[in-house]
């Protein structure tokens, strides 16, 4: 009898140790443990960032434990100091402005993919009735660009020079995307580097008529959004970084895979009605950075003087 009870008290201590240790293999792994749980970043309230506000009305952000504050800036050129002094922990870059800043001593890294250009996401426009019908009546002209020495300015360098001209033929003037439409039809400014829905909502409202589509031949395709942070920031913070890029590559899946995702957040951030959305021409949103795309972007700026030397740029990707 006493070893029938000791057997059976056997059976059942093998038994509740299997069990245990099944129920141990089924639990979720931990989260890891954030070094922030708050964080700002910059961004420009154009079509780009739909994927961002996505993210917060599901709550993307918030399932990694992560509260993120948008702060509105005019480009990622005036994104570059605070993200210096820590004011913003990560920024919207157009690439240019990170390879821009880089090339003179401002340590940034590019640590995750946003954008990428499709046909009629930006371009030239001129207020209606403007003589202005190509690149090659630009000159002598003042073109508003969202930040000087960013991805506007040289896109448009890049089709002056095609047209046999040269930067100095225009004076650029920096006017922040919203503030295009109003600049033109006041006649501050002759023509605008605009992005979506800044171009449709232009149409509609200021009367503004497209001169030509800024991303087409040459730069079809072109990178033209991502995630920028300081050097310091990405060493100190990798966990927050990794849980920020998994709740805004969920989003970017959402909105490639449904346009309707970006429609409805478009008007919740930009001042444009829901018609208005549906017609706004969107790009692309990779969730991975291409490096072979960024080398074109890095080749045309030292083409056109905007870096003092050749850049490989998979020395600024974060690893």
């Amino acid at each position: 009898m006493r070893r029938v009870t000791r057997g059976l008290a056997a059976l059942v201590l093998v038994l509740v140790t299997a069990a245990c240790s099944g129920a141990a293999d089924d639990a979720p792994p931990p989260k890891p443990v954030l070094e922030k749980d708050t964080i700002k970043v910059g961004i420009v309230p154009t079509a780009e960032v739909a994927p961002l506000f996505i993210a917060l009305n599901k709550g993307f952000f918030t399932q990694e434990g992560l509260t993120v504050e948008p702060v509105v800036v005019t480009g990622s050129g005036a994104a570059a100091p605070p993200l210096q002094t820590g004011t913003l922990d990560l920024a919207q870059t157009d690439y240019v402005t990170t390879f821009f800043t880089g090339d003179r001593g401002m340590p940034f890294k590019v640590v995750g993919a946003m954008s990428q250009a499709g046909p009629d996401s930006f371009g030239l426009v001129a207020r209606d009735g403007a003589k202005i019908e190509s690149v090659k009546d630009l000159k002598g002209k003042k073109i508003a660009i969202n930040n000087l020495n960013g991805l506007g300015t040289l896109i448009i360098t890049a089709m002056l020079r095609d047209a046999g001209m040269k930067a100095r033929d225009v004076l650029f003037v920096e006017v922040p995307f919203p503030e295009m439409p109003s600049k033109l039809a006041a006649r501050h400014v002759d023509a605008a580097w605009a992005a979506e829905p800044f171009l449709t909502s232009g149409e509609s409202r200021a009367k503004l008529r497209r001169v030509a589509d800024t991303m087409a031949g040459r730069i079809t395709d072109w990178p033209v959004g991502g995630w920028m942070a300081s050097d310091d920031w990405v060493t100190q913070n990798p966990q927050t970084l990794a849980a920020f890029q998994r709740a805004f590559t969920k989003a970017q899946r959402l909105a490639s895979s449904d346009r309707k995702e970006v429609e409805a957040v478009l008007p919740t951030y930009v001042k444009i009605d829901a018609a208005t959305a549906t017609q706004t021409s969107l790009g692309a949103y990779p969730t991975a950075v291409d490096p072979q795309g960024l080398q074109r972007v890095a080749d045309l700026m030292l083409r056109h003087g905007f870096v003092h030397r050749h850049l490989d740029v998979k020395t600024v990707l974060a690893p």
